[in-house]
């Protein structure tokens, strides 16, 4: 183990200048002369589509001719069983594009970048506030490449049918327009929705909905704190967390109760996006990922993307995914791998990130410097630059089984089973549980 540590110490203390002036940018990367010691190939697992990630790894390629980019697409669905399998088995990836979503379960399984290869000053200077996710005691688990920040899609025809002029800012707004936008009969049965808020099952990002409302309450959800999970509601929160955490709730559970003027969603209406695209539902809450699906079906919804709304006076915010590239511990190559990871999270890798993928991958750098200069030619990827600036990511202690614990909140507070209070203390104690497995 002493002699493991000394490696270690090794490896990263030579990567560790290269990095401090690639992030600061005080040396260009990509060229030759900046290679010449560390060269070869580097594979990289993860669940993005290989053909909208092509265009970008063959850039990568020949502006760092002395590393070669392998990217492997894994199944979302079968990702983190095959990469815990590739880890027992001592055959794991050079490099993993990891989700903030899965920082807390391998963090133990991946090398930690020490602060002294990539201070915290110039971490925080380089990357968007979000990326703070995968900052540990003692460093970072990933190198962050990119943001998928939660927004607000809408459909102009039927928001300018309802004599509505511009999309919501705030929720004042968005709560007054819901009654002109959602379609009753009499018996209550909806038949056009203004917006999928109050369920989860058919809400495809409920999860980080309701992350972004407890964020706006000035909650911090579920957060790591000393190496440990933290959750901010319930009997482990704050009297001021008890209190936002029940506000952001009620909000959110009130547009599916069918006693009230925003009643506009319910769990037996089809999942929020494919109402979305087939022009039933006003409002979508989506990843600024799902901008090239959404136009591929259906090229003739006439739609806009604003970020989501925030109540008067609070500070903008929103919820989504941060990505970054870890170095699984048994990486063959260490040095070359976070090198490869580091040339990743340079400003032109950054900038090819939008030019490269943007009609297939709509994936924001997460570079301040890149962020600051905005495309020109697509208003919507400038929306996305500026969600991308104000995105807030938390710790999930499992993905799957979280899943159950919100489905199951939601569903407490629906059927009255439990107070609102309750069901908050219920799901944080069984989130807590969670990470004490893991």
């Amino acid at each position: 183990m002493s002699n493991f540590k000394t490696i270690f110490i090794i490896v990263f203390a030579a990567a560790a200048i290269f990095g401090m002036l690639v992030f600061s940018g005080a040396i260009s990367v990509g060229t030759r002369s900046n290679t010449t010691e560390v060269q070869g190939s580097v594979t990289v697992w993860g669940t993005f589509d290989s053909a909208s990630l092509s265009s970008f790894i063959s850039d990568f390629n020949t502006r760092n001719q002395k590393i070669s980019l392998v990217y492997v697409e894994k199944a979302p669905l079968t990702f983190d069983a095959s990469l815990i399998e590739a880890i027992a088995a001592g055959t794991p990836p050079d490099l993993v594009l990891l989700p903030d979503s899965l920082v807390w379960r391998y963090q133990d399984k991946l090398t930690h970048i020490p602060f002294a290869s990539l201070p915290a000053q110039t971490f925080q200077n380089t990357f968007v506030s979000s990326a703070d996710v995968f900052a540990t005691t003692d460093g970072y688990v990933a190198v962050p490449w990119a943001a998928d920040p939660l927004v607000m899609y809408y459909n102009r025809d039927l928001l300018q049918g309802a004599g509505i002029v511009n999309s919501p800012a705030t929720w004042l707004a968005f709560v007054e327009s819901v009654p002109l936008l959602a379609k009753k009969q009499a018996d209550l049965t909806l038949t056009q929705e203004a917006a999928a808020l109050g369920a989860f099952g058919n809400i495809a990002h409920a999860k980080d909905i309701l992350a972004m409302l407890f964020f706006e309450n000035n909650n911090k959800f579920v957060t790591q704190e000393a190496g440990q999970l933290a959750v901010h509601f319930g009997s482990t929160g704050t009297g001021t967390d008890l209190l936002t955490s029940t506000q952001a709730l009620n909000f959110y559970m009130s547009f599916s109760d069918a006693r009230k003027q925003s009643y506009t969603w319910n769990s037996g209406k089809p999942l929020d996006r494919d109402a979305f695209v087939q022009s039933t539902l006003a409002y979508y809450f989506g990843a600024a990922s799902e901008l090239p699906l959404i136009r591929a079906q259906n090229p003739n919804l006439n739609f806009g993307i604003s970020l989501p709304p925030q109540a008067a006076g609070s500070v903008r915010v929103t919820s989504g995914r941060t990505y970054g590239f870890a170095v699984p511990k048994a990486a063959p190559n260490q040095l070359l791998s976070y090198t490869a990871a580091t040339l990743l999270a340079s400003a032109p890798s950054q900038t090819a990130l939008t030019t490269k993928t943007g009609a297939d991958l709509a994936l924001i750098p997460v570079r301040r410097d890149v962020l600051a200069a905005k495309p020109a030619n697509d208003p919507y990827v400038a929306l996305l630059y500026d969600a991308a600036l104000v995105q807030r990511s938390w710790i999930d202690p499992n993905p799957a089984t979280s899943s159950q614990v919100f489905s199951t909140l939601v569903r407490d507070v629906a059927s009255a089973t439990l107070s609102t209070s309750d069901a908050l203390s219920k799901a944080g104690a069984t989130l807590l549980q969670l990470g004490a497995k893991i």
